[in-house]
């Protein structure tokens, strides 16, 4: 799957968007999720995918001790450079935790993508594997209703976008200078944390998806 976050708009709206959905965030995971559901953290979270997954292995060095081990108070995890997302969730079944799930499951071949209609984690499709049992379904989503196996991209999970309350920038970590990291409220309580790309300001990113919602058709 192409890094440039240009090529990604290009392919997704292309073959993966149905017709009149507009692509208004793409952004690539970069890091480790770590998730904190029901009080209990943990850095990388557990995939929600098969073992035997065929996506590469980025070879990130793993977060510090207390990051993977969940020994921290506050959000001292995003004082770790290695970590690029983290779930907050009342339970497993919240969204927060089905993003981040997904995403450490499909590594830097993972990508989060919102339109005016969904959030999306999509992945390369010859990397796609069905979810656990009990799980959303990967599936292949073609915009012209062509054959799916020759689709680009594949959705590993969606939820509507009705159930995103907003996004926004928050200032994360215990140093002096703040991390800035995106953060997606969902109206089932939880929130996902993600560092914006690379070059790009936090609240600047934030207010170009709001403004790009705003128009929503």
């Amino acid at each position: 799957m192409p890094r440039n976050e240009q090529k990604l708009y290009e392919i997704a709206r292309a073959h993966w968007c149905a017709p009149g959905e507009r692509l208004v965030m793409g952004d690539h995971a970069a890091g480790h999720i770590g998730a904190t559901v029901r009080g209990a953290s943990a850095a990388p979270c557990p995939p929600a995918v098969p073992d035997g997954s065929s996506v590469p292995d980025p070879s990130w060095p793993l977060p510090t001790d207390p990051v993977r081990a969940g020994r921290f108070w506050y959000d001292e995890w995003a004082d770790d450079p290695v970590v690029w997302g983290w779930a907050h969730a009342p339970g497993p079944d919240a969204a927060a935790a089905a993003v981040a799930g997904h995403m450490s499951g499909y590594a830097d071949e993972a990508w989060l993508l919102l339109t005016d209609r969904r959030l999306a984690v999509a992945v390369e499709s010859r990397f796609a594997r069905p979810a656990r049992p009990g799980g959303l379904r990967g599936r292949v989503r073609g915009a012209r209703g062509d054959d799916d196996s020759a689709a680009p991209l594949t959705t590993c999970w969606e939820i509507a976008f009705a159930a995103v309350r907003g996004l926004r920038a928050v200032p994360l970590g215990r140093t002096p200078q703040p991390e800035w990291f995106l953060r997606i409220d969902f109206t089932d309580g939880s929130a996902f944390d993600f560092r914006p790309r690379r070059g790009a300001k936090a609240p600047d990113y934030a207010n170009s998806v709001n403004t790009g919602l705003a128009s929503r058709h």
